[in-house]
């Protein structure tokens, strides 16, 4: 995971330490060149300070820091062109080299994605969303094409998904669901208005939430105690539009549905096999 995606997971840096935070994902190369006394005295934060900031990413020591920002450096070189997710082409681009960059932003943003991915946690919501009943997805705008995708491959295997557009259907579907269901929330952002009386009465009732959305958009841990971080690289409002965040919940949610998928893989087969002359009746010979 890159040293930037690490920073932006921890939720417990104190003020300093969010200092020393900000100083470091601007100033890779810079950092790579000096000792920690050089550090500490150009930004005027202590030793130890630093020490406990590489210690809450992960890392050992402000040595282990420097190995893993030279390694970023590297890995970003190597992938060339650094691709600006916000305004991923230019005015006096050709069609074909917005087909190219979009294709770089694609590529970007689901490594970005991935490098997210917290194994351990994929397999506790996995698990949970296997033994849920049925899903409810609580989502708006965009993210309703991604989540009604999710819906129609659910479905393929049999499995129960809702996906309410309003919020009164939203809220009436949180009224009407008990505690063998599951709830899945998107929201790049984490700050969409339709949350909190969501998870407030989703918590009443014992319903599970597992939410979906950038890095630190888990802005209600004592409502939301399952998460899955997507890449966080883009504006909320300074954009030609969603992107990367389109693509980054496309990709994650088509993740979830494999995990799921692959539990029961035979039976899923099977069930695919048996719908599919009622499903499609078309007459195909392939």
């Amino acid at each position: 995971m890159l040293i930037d995606n690490e920073i932006n997971l921890c939720t417990t840096f104190t003020p300093v330490e969010n200092d020393v935070a900000l100083f470091v994902m601007k100033n890779k190369e810079h950092i790579i060149n000096l000792s920690i006394q050089q550090l500490s005295d150009e930004i005027h934060i202590s030793k130890s300070t630093i020490h406990r900031f590489c210690n809450k990413i992960g890392l050992k020591g402000f040595n282990e820091l420097k190995v893993k920002l030279a390694l970023d450096l590297a890995e970003t070189q190597k992938e060339g062109e650094v691709i600006d997710v916000n305004y991923p082409f230019k005015k006096q681009d050709s069609q074909k080299m917005i087909a190219s960059r979009l294709l770089k932003l694609y590529e970007t943003t689901i490594r970005d994605t991935y490098d997210f991915i917290d194994p351990v946690e994929l397999e506790k919501i996995t698990k949970l969303l296997h033994k849920a009943s049925v899903i409810d997805i609580y989502t708006h705008a965009h993210n309703l094409n991604p989540a009604e995708n999710f819906q129609d491959k659910m479905l393929t295997i049999g499995r129960m998904v809702n996906c309410p557009k309003s919020f009164y259907k939203q809220r009436m579907t949180v009224l009407a669901a008990s505690d063998d269901h599951a709830a899945l929330v998107l929201s790049y952002s984490g700050k969409a208005t339709f949350i909190l009386p969501i998870i407030h009465m989703l918590y009443k009732k014992n319903i599970p939430v597992v939410l979906i959305g950038k890095a630190g958009s888990n802005l209600y841990p004592k409502y939301i105690k399952h998460h899955l971080y997507i890449s966080d690289r883009e504006n909320l409002r300074d954009r030609i539009s969603q992107f990367a965040s389109h693509i980054a919940m496309q990709y994650m949610l088509d993740v979830v549905f494999g995990c799921i998928y692959n539990i029961d893989r035979n039976k899923n087969i099977d069930y695919l096999h048996e719908a599919i002359s009622f499903m499609d009746d078309r007459e195909i010979d392939k």
